[in-house]
């Protein structure tokens, strides 16, 4: 069996004796139209004693009218009371169920586990930083040694426009004009100088830890 809400309930139960009292109060002001129109018009027939007694019905229909609303307007007031009060009940629920939930989750939570994995991710972050640094630094230096202060760029801009100048293609240039052994022992030698700085800067990383 479904339990009842007795706030609903309540909120009903006074809704429908609002909605009763705002009709009644209706009929009251409709009445009291009614009335005060015949008092008028026996008035004007000099019907006195008539007019009188319409009056006397149109006056009292006037103050049921009042009540009628007055009391329509106590039970409206009501009627929030309840939807306010049922509504924090309702969020009180809900703050419950949520807090149960965050102590049952934070208990399923192992604090020195999420802090060695946090850890642990941050160690190998580093070393994918330095290893890049390292890269980085050994490619500058091979830049350096083999194209001067000027740069690369500077370089290739400059054999372009000699190139131009003599007409000369420079694929066919560099197909006539191969890289010399000497560039290919140095290349070796940034190669060997990338895994020996590397490895020192893993290696300074892992002792600091």
């Amino acid at each position: 069996m479904v339990r009842k809400d007795p706030i609903f309930e309540a909120r009903t139960n006074v809704k429908l004796h609002s909605n009763r009292l705002k009709k009644e109060a209706s009929r009251a002001e409709s009445t009291f139209k009614s009335e005060k129109a015949k008092a008028d018009k026996a008035m004007k027939n000099r019907e006195f004693q008539i007019a009188r007694i319409h009056a006397s019905s149109a006056v009292r229909e006037k103050r049921r009218q009042v009540t009628l609303r007055a009391e329509a307007a106590r039970a409206d007031v009501i009627i929030n009371e309840l939807k306010a009060a049922q509504s924090t009940r309702d969020t009180s629920r809900t703050l419950a169920l949520a807090s149960r939930g965050l102590d049952a989750a934070s208990k399923s939570v192992n604090l020195e586990h999420l802090v060695s994995h946090a850890n642990n991710f941050l160690a190998r972050s580093e070393d994918f930083k330095i290893a890049s640094s390292a890269i980085e630094d050994v490619a500058s230096g091979i830049s350096m040694q083999e194209y001067g202060a000027e740069g690369e760029t500077d370089v290739d801009r400059l054999m372009e426009q000699l190139a131009d100048d003599a007409g000369v293609d420079m694929r066919m240039a560099l197909e006539t004009n191969p890289a010399p052994k000497e560039d290919v022992k140095d290349q070796k030698q940034s190669e060997t100088e990338l895994e020996d700085g590397l490895g020192a800067r893993l290696r300074a990383l892992r002792a600091a830890n």
